[in-house]
């Protein structure tokens, strides 16, 4: 009974409130429908967005660890292929081709080796076998070196290897597990092997090269950096086989049958990402292909993890939403009801006869709209999508121009992509885009796309100003391509295009406060000299690390060095200056030094100059860790870290900076801990000449303050501090102590001998000094000595 009267009660209340209640119904209806559909795609877009970031980044960070890979490996290829080939080290020579032992030419060979596997810590040891002396020479970073029979070497793989002419490996990198033992120890490592052999007449290996490379420490340098989300980075060969592996033990596997594997080798991109599924779970992968190198780097991530943030955001909508949907409900209810009340009545006696009618206007009206709308939304699809075919029609046809792509040079085809060209010259224009990292971290960096597209439009406007016939590509990660259209090759049409594009520079800083570098091709004639002037137009810009930013580079004003394909001789005796000055604590040596090493490089190739920075940096790494007594390979100054930084720099200017910035950092660190050390050091230096240069008649302290470079003030104040007696009585002891020796030892009459130990001829000085030092003049000194033994042997 109860339960029907409360029927009966809500019954007869919507009787009364009907509209009430449909008009609150409506507005609960449009506030879900809203705010699910708010929802909804604020939580689409941030997935899409946060997976367009995570793919972004990852392949940055790939392509950063094979840019790293690329440099050290070919560096390291070819400085040891151009000794072992060219035969431009004699030691070398000795250990590769001389089969009768020789015990200094052996520990000369020994010392080499060392110093080469010193020079980088990337190389774990260094063999040369020889098949005629039947021996291995060696070195091994941490270990030692040594000579030892082929039957006895400690590294049986290679020898297997180096005898097996048929399975031989040669001028290529390739991977290994060795064990081997070493003082009752057994070590067992992954190393990656390059090998450079002779071979005799009958086939048989001769004499061999053999540098194996520390898969540890490569695999650190390839993830130096931040790798975000990605957990597995590893690098392979093009067969499939594992090169290097975060986890050890998948070195050396092969992986051609996985289904990630299979879809980057089908593929013929240089670099991608994609999403697959990686042991039963979808996973993002990203990878970059080293076609020189036969290699190919690869990221993988985990999806779920990518999408955790994504999926976060979605509670909190969710949770937002339901707040929004009771908080809507109480206001409709609150303003609803204000408002309603007072015509209920009124309401309730007119609704009947104006509902219909005003239901079917209505209807009508909301029809005619529908349909309109549906229309007008159907005309601007087909426009965008026939938009979008054009555009990306016209894109393929410009990137296979600038390619050198030279089937698609049909006038009609280029026509209905909507390109033309009137004239007979091209020429190509590449706009770069100055410190891009931070582009990629800044206001725009949700937005680099739109940042490409604005210096294309830019570029593109000016250049039409100018009645030129351009299109423009967006072709790069930092940087797109102006392909230019003129009616002359010469000079002054050269020149005209120079201002025009400085001009598109200033544009380009004033609207987006972005800088540009221009690399600029040289003037060609007829279409399929695009991809030549783009090429050249590339490489030009690369030389904004010499020119600076924002600068105009003509291929034309780089031309010579470019395709001069010979090294420059590594500055070795400049990196010894600043290393010295670096272990002084010297900064203004360390300065002028820096100084003479970038004029230096700045004569070099742009790819030269960043394997020679790297060389510096290897060695600056292990001469800052030391004095900072920090890890070489994990601390802040290990070669991972200066990697890192280096990469972000643009310019010579930039990276000289940097380095300074780090050995000014640590002297000044270092300053107060070590400053008697330093004073220490000098008064070290200070003996040093003095013994080496007593006899001198010039020798003095203003002479010594010059050789150490201090004021002569400063030298007696540091010598006296440090030894307890004067510069001046330091110099006489030295000189009265040698005389001494040659009063007793030789028959040299006292005058040579004054004249012998800096004092000059007929110097009444010498006598003065040497019997205040030992109570008697130099002649009856040396009676005495003589005197006294004949006595004794009489």
């Amino acid at each position: 009974m109860k339960v029907d009267r409360v029927r009966g009660r809500v019954k007869s209340l919507y009787r009364r409130n009907n509209l009430l209640i449909k008009i609150l119904s409506s507005y609960f209806v449009i506030v879900i429908v809203l705010l699910s559909v708010f929802s909804s795609v604020l939580f689409r877009t941030y997935s899409n967005r946060s997976i367009e970031q995570v793919s972004q980044s990852s392949e940055n960070f790939i392509s950063q660890s094979y840019y790293i890979a690329d440099i050290m490996l070919i560096n390291l290829y070819y400085n040891f292929h151009q000794l072992f080939i060219n035969n431009l080290d004699s030691d070398l020579n000795y250990g590769l081709y001389v089969d009768q032992s020789d015990l200094f030419a052996d520990q000369d060979v020994l010392k080499k080796l060392k110093q080469y596997v010193m020079s980088n810590p990337l190389i774990r040891s260094i063999y040369i076998y020889n098949s005629k002396a039947d021996r291995v020479m060696f070195s091994i970073s941490e270990i030692g070196e040594g000579i030892q029979t082929t039957a006895d070497f400690l590294d049986q793989d290679i020898i297997k290897i180096l005898r097996k002419p048929e399975n031989f490996v040669s001028d290529e990198y390739f991977t290994r597990k060795v064990d081997y033992v070493i003082n009752n120890r057994k070590i067992s490592e992954n190393f990656l092997t390059l090998v450079l052999a002779s071979a005799a007449n009958h086939g048989e290996i001769e004499s061999s090269l053999v540098i194996n490379l520390n898969q540890r420490i490569l695999q650190q340098m390839v993830t130096s950096g931040s790798a975000g989300d990605l957990n597995q980075v590893l690098i392979m060969y093009k067969d499939g086989n594992v090169l290097s592996h975060d986890d050890t033990s998948m070195i050396n596997k092969n992986l051609a049958n996985e289904s990630f594997t299979k879809q980057i080798l089908q593929s013929n991109n240089e670099r991608g990402s994609f999403i697959s599924k990686i042991n039963g779970k979808e996973s993002l992968v990203s990878y970059v292909k080293a076609k020189h190198l036969g290699l190919i780097f690869i990221g993988i991530g985990e999806y779920s993890k990518l999408l955790s943030s994504a999926f976060s955001m979605q509670k909190t909508l969710l949770i937002f939403t339901i707040i929004f949907i009771f908080v809507g409900i109480i206001l409709s209810v609150f303003f609803t009801s204000s408002i309603y009340n007072p015509f209920r009545k009124l309401l309730h006696d007119i609704q009947l006869r104006v509902r219909n009618q005003k239901k079917n206007t209505f209807l009508d009206i909301y029809d005619l709209k529908h349909i309109f709308y549906e229309l007008a939304d159907d005309v601007d699809k087909y426009r965008l999508d026939s938009s979008r075919m054009l555009n990306n029609k016209k894109k393929t046809l410009l990137e296979k121009l600038v390619d050198g792509d030279i089937s698609i040079y049909d006038k009609d085809y280029m026509t209905e992509c909507g390109v033309t060209f009137d004239n007979p010259f091209f020429l190509t224009i590449v706009l770069k885009i100055d410190t891009f990292e931070k582009v990629l971290t800044g206001s725009w960096s949700k937005n680099v796309s739109l940042v490409r597209f604005a210096i294309l439009n830019i570029a593109n406007e000016l250049f039409r100003e100018k009645r030129c016939k351009v299109e423009g590509i967006d072709n790069g990660p930092d940087y797109v391509s102006i392909i230019l259209n003129v009616n002359s090759g010469n000079d002054e049409v050269l020149n005209e295009l120079i201002e025009t594009t400085k001009e598109i520079q200033d544009t380009v800083y004033k609207y987006l406060k972005i800088s540009v570098t221009a690399g600029m091709g040289d003037i060609v004639e007829g279409v399929e000299g695009i991809s030549n002037s783009f090429q050249n137009a590339l490489a030009a810009s690369n030389y904004r690390i010499i020119f600076g930013r924002e600068a105009v580079i003509k291929y034309r004003d780089i031309a010579e060095r470019n395709r001069n394909h010979d090294l420059h001789e590594y500055p070795y005796d400049i990196e010894k200056r600043i290393i010295e000055a670096i272990k002084e604590r010297n900064l203004r040596k360390i300065d002028t030094s820096l100084n003479e090493f970038f004029e230096t490089l700045a004569l070099y190739r742009s790819d030269e100059i960043q394997i020679t920075v790297l060389q510096l940096a290897v060695l600056l790494t292990r001469t800052l860790s030391g004095i900072a007594k920090t890890s070489v390979e994990n601390g802040e100054y290990s070669i991972k870290v200066l990697v890192s930084k280096i990469q972000t720099c643009e310019t010579l200017e930039e990276i000289k900076k940097y380095l300074y910035s780090l050995c000014s950092e640590v002297v000044k660190a270092k300053g107060n801990d070590s400053k008697e050390d330093a004073k220490t050091m000098i008064a070290n230096k200070i003996k040093d000449y003095v013994g080496r240069h007593y006899d001198g008649i010039n020798l003095s302290t203003d002479t010594v303050a010059k050789y150490v470079e201090l004021s002569p003030n400063y030298v007696r104040s540091i010598f006296k501090e440090i030894t307890g007696i004067s510069l001046s009585d330091y110099i006489t002891q030295c000189r009265m102590s040698e005389a001494q020796r040659l009063l007793i030892e030789t028959d040299y009459p006292v005058k040579r001998i004054a004249e012998m130990v800096g004092y000059p001829e007929n110097s009444k000085h010498f006598y003065t000094i040497f019997k205040k030092h030992f109570g008697k003049t130099p002649d009856n000194y040396r009676n005495c000595i003589q005197n006294h033994a004949s006595s004794k042997s009489g």
